[in-house]
């Protein structure tokens, strides 16, 4: 196994321990800390974060994954995960390369526009596919995409350090040229 897909699953394995803090954070530590505000979904940002950043054959692989992983840490069903998710991560790869900004604009512009379609998306879903659907709950639903849109500006920053500190994308592409260069001699 090469350093490059070593590094690449330390970089997975980082971002699922990632992941499951914040569902931790999400589900257990925020509520007992500040009750009058919905937690942030940390979580959901992490996704959004994955689904710009990643190569989307493996990110929409990896997100089922973490998904699966989500339904331990609250009750949101799995159906409802992976069909609202799948409805948002489609959306966002739909419009990312269409926007026509970059950095945390981007990333937060992104981040509303996804949490929106995941709190409607699931909405919709849940009256479709489950025996008691979710109550629409409108100012809980408002508070929480502007709670994630708040959030969204500092873990932009947070996210993107973590992200090249484990396998920044030119240090990729560098220590894979000699091994292009290598085969090519033969």
């Amino acid at each position: 196994m090469s350093n490059t897909r070593l590094r690449f699953c330390f970089k997975v394995l980082a971002f699922t321990l990632l992941f499951f803090l914040s569902c931790g954070f999400q589900m257990s530590f925020w509520p007992n800390i500040i009750t009058f505000l919905p937690s942030p979904q940390i979580w959901l940002i992490i996704i959004f974060f994955i689904s710009m950043k990643w190569k989307p054959v493996f990110t929409i692989f990896y997100i089922y994954f973490l998904a699966y992983c989500l339904t331990n840490f609250s009750e949101i069903p799995l159906k409802m995960l992976w069909t609202t998710l799948l409805i948002t991560f489609t959306a966002i790869w739909f419009v990312k390369d269409r926007i026509q900004l970059s950095g945390a604009f981007a990333f937060i512009t992104i981040s509303l526009m996804g949490s929106m379609i995941f709190e409607v998306s699931y909405y919709f879903l849940s009256d479709l596919l489950e025996i008691t659907p979710t109550t629409f709950m409108f100012a809980d639903r408002l508070l929480q995409i502007l709670i994630n849109f708040i959030f969204s500006y500092p873990l932009y920053f947070a996210l993107t350090s973590f992200d090249k500190a484990l396998l920044d994308q030119d240090e990729w592409q560098k220590s894979s040229q000699p091994h292009q260069e290598v085969s090519s001699h033969e």
